[in-house]
C-alpha cells in the first residue's frame, strides 16, 4: 500500500526544474537541444565553393540558403538536409539541394587556356543543378565536418558565342544546352552557434 502511495506521490511531483529554468527529463538530465544557426562552407562538384547560411528548425532538420562560385561563374544554392541520430558524434545525413550558377567572366581563364574562342565559349556557360546527396557528419552539434556523394541531375546552357574560324571568317553558335545526370560529392565543415 506504501509503495502504491509513493508511486502516485512521485507522479504528481512536479517536474525538476534547474537555477537556469531549464526543465529536466525523467532521468535528471537536460534535454539536448540542436543549436538554431550557423554556417557551413563546402566543395565539390557540380556545385563548386559554396558558403551557407544554416538553420536549424527542429532536431532533424537543417535548411541552408547561400552563394558558391565554379571558378567560372557565381550562384546561389538552396537545401534542406535530415540529421539522423542527432545526439551522436557520427550522424548520417541526407540531403537535396538546388542550385543555379549564372555565366562569369573567368578572369582567371587567360593564364591556363590560350584559345579565346574557347576561353568564351566557357565563360558564357549558365549552370541549373539539382543534388540528392546521403553522406555523414562527425564531429559535435557545434561544429562538424561533413562528407556527402550523390547523384546530379544538372542543365548547362551556353549564351550565343562567335567563333572566329580564320582570317576573316566566324561562326555563331547559339542555343546549346545540354542535361545530364551525374555523379556529385561535396565535402564541408558547419558550424553552428
Amino acid at each position: 500500500m506504501l509503495n502504491i502511495a509513493l508511486t502516485a506521490l512521485l507522479a504528481a511531483a512536479p517536474p525538476l526544474v534547474t537555477a537556469e529554468g531549464v526543465t529536466l527529463d525523467e532521468d535528471g538530465k537536460k534535454p539536448w537541444e540542436v543549436p538554431f544557426i550557423g554556417a557551413q562552407v563546402d566543395v565539390g562538384a557540380p556545385d563548386g565553393i559554396g558558403a551557407s547560411l544554416v538553420v536549424n528548425p527542429g532536431r532533424y532538420l537543417r535548411i541552408h540558403a547561400g552563394g558558391l562560385n565554379n571558378g567560372i561563374g557565381s550562384g546561389v544554392r538552396f537545401g534542406a538536409t535530415i540529421v539522423t541520430f542527432p545526439e551522436m558524434a557520427f550522424r548520417p545525413i541526407i540531403g537535396v539541394d538546388v542550385g543555379y550558377v549564372f555565366a562569369g567572366t573567368g578572369a582567371w581563364l587567360p593564364q591556363l587556356i590560350e584559345d579565346a574562342a574557347f576561353r568564351n565559349a566557357i565563360s558564357g556557360v549558365h549552370l541549373a543543378f539539382a543534388n540528392g546527396q546521403v553522406g555523414f557528419e562527425a564531429g559535435s552539434k557545434h561544429v562538424a565536418f561533413t562528407l556527402r556523394a550523390g547523384i546530379s541531375y544538372v542543365s548547362m546552357t551556353a549564351a550565343n558565342q562567335e567563333v572566329s574560324t580564320g582570317a576573316n571568317s566566324s561562326v555563331t553558335i547559339s542555343g546549346i544546352a545540354v542535361t545530364a545526370v551525374i555523379p556529385s560529392a561535396r565535402l564541408g565543415l558547419l558550424v553552428c552557434f
